[in-house]
């Protein structure tokens, strides 16, 4: 800026900014005009610099505006279209927001893990049942396994710690004797499903006559750890005989029987087990009998073995009296309303709603023995049934019927009579089933 005077003592002011001359009352226009040019040179950078850094929503200021002695920079869109600023406004914020907030967590879906379920490896009915529950339930959508181990009560608890399976199939001593240690035992090892007896079978010398001849001999009562020797020796028990026990594999057991080194041999499933498929053939020993009697009511079934299905121990013309040891299969840690019991009882229902696959001439043959509503009964009480489980039987429970209860009035009032029942009671009866039957059909 220049200042003068012209001739006559008039001021002249020269202020450069829009290339124009003022002077007189214009001064103060001009000046204001020169003021913002400096401003705009003065704060250029600083003004460059903050437009790079536009708030989201804000515009600009045109022209130079003060508030309470400090620089407003920007207004709000309320004061006019938000123009190209607010297109890059909200580039700006889309590529980098003002706050970086936390990201929502996703909700994942969990892929359930394959079920397990263990049999005896010493059992070879327990293990194929176990094979074919696996096959099956896995068709079904619900995928598992079926492993080996040792399903006595201490092997149960093992694997209750562990956590190595989630079902077994088990013999009912097992589960006896496991609750006789640990009072929340039942509660803990809910049954499924009761499965068909298997036979427990006592192999001897001909010698031998009869169970009590085995007072103070040596027996071996397969593995120590195994469902064999848990039943074998719970069975002795109950007959009231004492024996030497020993324990080892059943080939190795048969083994020293042969030598003459033990005097009998327990076996689970004597009728099916491999291991007595060529053992015997000499003819020097057999299967000894056990007679029913009520001290095994509470527990075990009749049974027995014939000539078709042990030639070599069984006469062809006496099949041979023992006992089934009943079987069941259980959920492992399923203690009622635990989170562990609605998993399993989610795998129960897939069992009953598909058993029918379980009926195939590929699986075993128990299978079609099995009675999915029977109960699992011991000296004192029923043993617990998995919720899940029970609430699917109760579902598909049908309706009282009257022809049923008249049938069972008969059925106890023959059972009541002295003696055996008469003729007229026998014709009572079969005609009662065949009317109940009809109605069931």
């Amino acid at each position: 800026m220049a200042s003068g005077t012209h001739p006559g003592g008039r001021p002249i002011s020269l202020c450069f900014g829009f290339g124009k001359l003022g002077r007189g009352p214009r001064r103060g226009a001009v000046c204001a005009a020169v003021g913002f040019a400096f401003a705009m040179v003065l704060g250029g950078g600083h003004l460059a610099a903050e437009s790079q850094k536009i708030p989201y929503g804000m515009v600009p200021y045109t022209h130079p505006v003060y508030k309470n002695g400090k620089r407003m920079l920007w207004h709000g869109a309320w004061r006019g279209s938000l123009g190209r600023y607010a297109r890059q406004g909200t580039r700006a914020a889309e590529a980098k927001p003002a706050l970086a907030l936390a990201p929502e967590p996703q909700t994942q879906t969990v892929a359930p893990k394959d079920f397990t379920v263990l049999a005896d490896p010493g059992d070879a009915r327990a293990s194929r049942m176990a094979k074919d529950f696996a096959a099956v339930m896995s068709a079904s959508g619900t995928p598992g396994r079926a492993i080996v181990g040792s399903t006595s009560p201490n092997g149960l608890g093992k694997v209750l710690k562990s956590d190595m399976a989630d079902f077994a199939i088990v013999s009912l001593d097992s589960l006896l004797s496991g609750a006789k240690g640990d009072s929340d035992w039942m509660k803990r090892a809910p049954f499924v499903a009761r499965l068909a007896p298997e036979t427990l079978a006592v192999i001897a010398p001909r010698e031998l006559k009869s169970i009590s001849d085995l007072q103070g001999k040596t027996v071996s009562f397969g593995d120590l750890d195994s469902a064999t020797s848990t039943s074998g020796r719970m069975l002795f028990s109950r007959l009231g005989v004492t024996a030497n026990q020993t324990n080892e594999p059943l080939p190795e057991a048969l083994d020293r029987l042969a030598a003459g080194k033990v005097d009998a041999v327990v076996v689970l499933g004597a009728e099916e087990s491999p291991a007595l498929s060529d053992f015997g053939g000499d003819g020097r020993f057999h299967i000894v009998a056990i007679p029913w009697s009520p001290t095994l009511e509470p527990v075990y079934a009749p049974a027995h073995v014939t000539a078709a299905d042990r030639p070599n121990l069984v006469s062809a013309m006496n099949p041979v009296e023992t006992v089934g040891e009943p079987m069941a299969l259980i959920a492992l840690d399923a203690a009622p309303g635990s989170p562990r019991a609605d998993a399993l009882g989610r795998v129960a229902r897939v069992f009953f709603d598909n058993y029918d696959g379980f009926l195939r001439d590929d699986h075993d043959p128990h299978w079609r023995d099995v009675n999915l509503a029977a109960d699992a009964s011991w000296p004192t009480e029923p043993w617990p049934r998995l919720a899940a489980a029970q609430n699917w039987l109760d579902a598909k429970k049908p309706s009282a019927d009257g022809s049923l209860d008249a049938f069972r009035a008969s059925a106890k009032s023959a059972a009541d009579s002295a003696g055996w029942p008469s003729a007229a009671d026998s014709d009572r009866l079969y005609d009662g089933l065949t009317r109940w039957r009809g109605l069931m059909q």
